[in-house]
């Protein structure tokens, strides 16, 4: 009885002593189990740990390990969190394709790390996110763990198939496995596993790719949901949160989606979603975020949205939604972020937006909105960004707005805005950036935008703004970027402007800006790239640049700089990416420097006085893609060096006094696209420049017009297919005109290329930002290319390019007809081959050539007629066949009428027609045919007119003689009758006679 009274004892100081280690907060007397710390063991030499992540995994207790969570009475192991530390980035940080840095690297097989997690009978919570285990594939034995609640596998860069197996684990209530590689993780097979976790609150699939699900993941949820009403293991009725970006989706989002009732958040976004927005999304009543951006969605936005009472986030952007927005968006009480931003949305901007009291961001722009900016927008407290770009407001900028006193950015820009910027602007003490970039603003610019000390960026670029710029814009300490080119702005750049010690971006550009620019730019060692161009400086060339060790991009063009360029301006700035200096007064010669410009992308030097030689110094390592050195006083030899540049795809050394041979042949130039040459004195061999070898595909403009070129036109210039302009006008060349120039692709079919490789890729809606700014990415835009058209020099800039196709053979010496293969090229716009020694005829067919707007034949030894086919060029504007041999009438009908100007034909004696003294007489008038079909058909109709005449009088002679040889009845008649005919013809002619005699003779007798 005693030794039972003392264990009872026993036991009741061993429950105290627990109890009390238990309210200590003290880890529990028990330690891991042994079998478990050894499988936690063998699962860590699986990984190898740069990181130290696992450094606390040793002893005994595995319960004190750092990630591990063991159950406090019973001490099994129930939880792992071994994420990565960066895995709270937002989803889009790892699918732009910037890999976070895991810290466990698998080095064994996943199976193993499963193997060992097995063990852990008691595991409920398991996170291994954010790490590397090496493309292996999900092992199926996952689905073993039938304890699990919570798997995490995001972002561990497993690939393949997701095994089906996963559905056993029908405890788990969430389940992420998303990926930051698209693609890499696919359903290839069955989803219905989907199905069997009954208790699943949170599925996260981000970049998995479901297209090759058997059964789509939307017909799933439609199943599942229409089973609700079932108490069977089958339904999602507990569903709170679904994320499936980037999952290549498709169809319409389904009705029954309405009976996910707990649904919370739901993200639909980056998909290939269509349709119109489910009216059923109304009935789920407990939704917060709803992200259905970037799809293919279709149909306006419902009013029944508005009906979300709980609704904080709804994100409609970069889809096809038209309509209204509707005025009950009012209703939405709670919402704190709106983004419906790259729709074709219409309409004002309601009034009752105002009513959103806890709206912190609101992005409606790149879509067709009309009307004001509702002054409601002022009660918006909370408000940190809007963002209303891109759309058609009009009307001023409300005064109200400066109430918001915690907006940080301010994006009005690409509207139709009026009025000046309000003063009031100046109180937002928040605010960070302010972009109001092309509108019709007007006035000075408010003294109290330079008291905004947060300001980071301010982009004004492209308003009617004038006025100074102050001092105080000294005040601006955080200023990284200053846009405030294309305005009528006035006085000099404020010496201050050294002073904002962050500043990388200045872009004055286009003003009327004079004075000196301040040498206290240098002290902005940030700087990166700088725009002055087209104001009044009237200085040399900047001392402070040399102090720039790190700018990237200057652009002083048209800007009245003068003297020379520094010698050592590659040394000064050994970052350059961008140079352009364009239409100064800077003399002197090119510094041989530039060539230790590694980086140097665009060199502009164009319409200056540089004078002598172009160095011959480039190397192979630099990254120029644009040399415009054209309309300068440079001389001595093409440099050969040039060749080394692989990336140039733009050289303009055109209007110089280079000559003598060019010593490189195309071949040589791989990327070029531009080649204009054009205006000096070169000579030598066409074939020796053009080369043996072709190498070159991508040419677009060749122009070597005005030099000395000689020789033949070799065949191998037909393999540049892809010539949109080729001009070699004013040379010595000679020789017959090559037929196979009828089959540059683009001069056949323009539509092939122009809009994608010349066209406006990067003047897209948002040229604005930083990178198109930067002159570097406008070769189009800063060099024009200078064409003989319609009898006279036209320049053509990048937006205009794209619309010229052009040959020019002029002032040659080439002889022979003109390649009736020349009518295939149906999108030439001029063809000129004046000035030569061509003979034979003008092309029958020329009429096919239906996009000619400019044709010059004169000056040669052309004969024969005009063909009436010409009169088909509807869209000809120039014509001129002068001072050839051509004879006959001119053609008549449509776009020849328009033409009035009788000097196109002169000088052709033979020629007659209404533009001519020499007036055509009726049998040589040319029949007026509408076109060159309509050629064909006259000839058809008459053709037609004599075989109907033949055979009229066919039918009628053999219908007569052919009767009379095969009917004898009929001959013996008709011949008996002939007979008759003839006896009483002799008979009445005897008579006749035998009278008049008789009356003859009696008259005698009388007398």
């Amino acid at each position: 009885m005693r030794e039972t009274f003392r264990a009872m004892l026993v036991l009741v100081a061993v429950l105290l002593f627990e109890a009390a280690e238990c309210c200590s907060g003290r880890n529990t007397s028990f330690s891991c189990i042994e079998r478990e710390r050894d499988a936690l063991l063998k699962f860590k030499l699986c990984f190898h740990d740069p990181s130290h992540m696992l450094s606390s995994w040793k002893g005994n207790n595995c319960c004190e390990w750092i990630g591990v969570g063991c159950d406090k009475n019973s001490g099994y192991v129930v939880s792992l969190q071994l994420r990565g530390s960066i895995l709270d980035q937002p989803y889009w940080y790892f699918i732009d394709d910037q890999q976070p840095q895991p810290q466990l690297y698998l080095i064994d097989d996943a199976k193993e790390v499963v193997s060992s997690l097995l063990k852990l009978r008691y595991l409920e919570h398991l996170d291994l996110s954010n790490n590397n285990f090496g493309g292996n594939l999900i092992p199926p034995s996952f689905g073993l763990m039938k304890q699990l609640r919570y798997l995490n596998l995001s972002y561990v860069q497993f690939r393949g198939r997701i095994p089906g197996e996963l559905g056993n684990l029908t405890r788990l209530q969430v389940l992420d496995l998303s990926q930051y590689y698209y693609g890499r993780l696919k359903v290839d097979g069955d989803i219905q596993w989907i199905s069997r976790l009954s208790s699943l609150q949170q599925l996260d699939m981000k970049g998995v790719n479901l297209s090759h699900a058997s059964s789509n993941l939307f017909q799933v949820l439609d199943m599942l949901s229409s089973l609700s009403w079932l108490n069977t293991i089958g339904q999602l009725s507990k569903l709170e949160s679904i994320d499936l970006f980037k999952n290549q989706l498709n169809g319409s989002i389904p009705d029954i989606i309405r009976q996910l009732s707990k649904l919370k958040s739901i993200d639909l976004s980056h998909n290939q979603l269509t349709g119109s927005i489910s009216d059923s999304i109304g009935q789920l009543s407990k939704l917060e975020s709803i992200d259905f951006s970037d799809n293919q969605l279709t149909g306006s936005i419902l009013d029944r949205i508005g009906q979300l009472s709980k609704l904080e986030s709804i994100d409609l952007s970069e889809n096809q939604l038209t309509g209204s927005i509707s005025d009950r968006i009012g209703q939405l009480s709670k919402l704190e972020s709106i983004d419906l931003s790259d729709n074709q949305l219409t309409g004002s901007i309601p009034d009752s937006i105002g009513q959103l009291s806890k709206l912190e961001s609101i992005d409606l722009s790149h879509n067709q909105l009309t009307g004001s900016i509702p002054n409601s927008i002022g009660q918006l407290s909370k408000l940190e960004s809007i963002d209303l770009s891109h759309n058609q407001l009009i009307g001023s900028i409300p005064d109200r707005i400066g109430q918001l006193s915690k907006l940080e950015s301010i994006d009005l820009s690409l509207n139709q805005l009026t009025g000046s910027i309000p003063d009031r602007i100046g109180q937002l003490s928040k605010l960070e950036s302010i972009h109001l970039f092309h509108n019709q603003l007007s006035g000075s610019l408010p003294n109290s935008i330079w008291q905004l000390s947060k300001l980071e960026s301010i982009n004004l670029f492209e308003n009617q703004l004038n006025g100074s710029i102050p001092d105080s814009i000294k005040q601006l300490s955080n200023l990284e970027s200053i846009y405030l080119s294309h305005n009528q702005l006035s006085g000099s750049i404020p010496d201050s402007i050294g002073q904002l010690s962050k500043l990388e971006r200045i872009y004055l550009a286009h003003n009327q800006l004079s004075g000196s620019i301040p040498d206290s730019i240098g002290q902005l060692s940030k700087l990166e790239s700088i725009d002055l161009s087209g104001n009044q400086f009237g200085t040399g060339f900047p001392k402070w640049l040399q102090l720039q060790k790190t700018i990237l991009m200057v652009d002083l063009s048209n800007a009245s700089i003068s003297g020379p360029l520094p010698e050592n301006i590659g040394h000064m700035t050994p970052m350059l990416q961008g140079l352009y200096l364009a239409n100064n007064f800077m003399n002197g010669s090119v510094p041989k420097s530039l060539c230790n410009l590694k980086y140097l992308g665009a060199l502009d030097l164009s319409n200056n006085m540089l004078s002598g030689s172009i160095p011959n110094c480039w190397r192979n390592d630099q990254s120029l893609n644009f040399i415009d050195l054209s309309s300068n006083n440079l001389s001595g030899l093409f440099p050969s060096t040039m060749a080394r540049l692989s990336s140039l795809s733009v050289l303009h050394l055109n209007n110089n006094s280079l000559h003598k041979g060019l010593h490189v042949a195309l071949k040589h130039f791989t990327s070029l696209v531009v080649l204009d040459l054009g205006e000096n004195k070169f000579s030598g061999n066409l074939t020796s420049i053009v080369g043996g070898e072709i190498g070159n595909h991508s040419l677009k403009i060749f122009r070597l017009r005005k030099n000395l070129v000689s020789g033949d036109i070799p065949l191998k210039l037909c393999s540049l297919s892809q010539l949109q302009i080729l001009d070699l006008a004013d040379n010595n060349l000679t020789g017959r005109i090559p037929p196979c120039f009828g089959k540059f692709s683009i001069m056949v079919n323009a539509t092939l290329q122009l809009s994608h490789d010349m066209g406006n890729e990067y003047w897209d809606e948002a040229f604005f930002t930083e990178v198109l700014l930067s002159r570097y990415f406008e070769y189009w835009n800063q060099a024009p290319v200078m064409e003989v058209v319609k009898g006279r020099y036209l320049k053509y800039i990048k937006t205009t390019l794209v619309l010229e196709i052009s040959i020019d053979l002029s002032s040659n010496n080439l002889i022979g007809s003109i390649p009736e293969e020349l009518i295939f090229l149906k999108d030439l716009h001029n063809l000129n081959l004046s000035w030569n020694h061509l003979s034979g005829k003008i092309p029958e067919k020329i009429g096919q050539m239906e996009n000619l707007e400019s044709l010059d034949f004169s000056k040669n030894s052309l004969s024969g007629m005009i063909p009436n086919s010409m009169s088909s060029l509807t869209k000809l504007s120039y014509l001129n066949l002068s001072y050839n041999n051509l004879s006959g009438p001119i053609p008549t009908g449509y776009q020849l009428q328009t033409l009035e100007d009788p000097t196109m034909y002169a000088g052709n004696p033979q020629l007659c027609g209404a533009l001519l003294l020499k007036k055509c007489s009726n049998d040589t008038l040319p029949s007026t045919i509408s076109n060159f079909k309509g050629n064909d058909e006259g000839a058809l109709k008459r053709m037609w007119f004599y075989i109907v005449v033949m055979l009229g009088f066919a039918t009628g002679f053999w219908g007569v003689v052919g009767t009379l040889i095969f009917i004898k009845n009929w001959r013996y008649a008709y011949f008996q009758w002939m007979d008759d005919v003839h006896h009483w013809i002799l008979v009445v002619i005897t008579l006749k006679v035998a009278r008049f005699k008789k009356m003859f003779n009696g008259n005698q007798d009388d007398q």
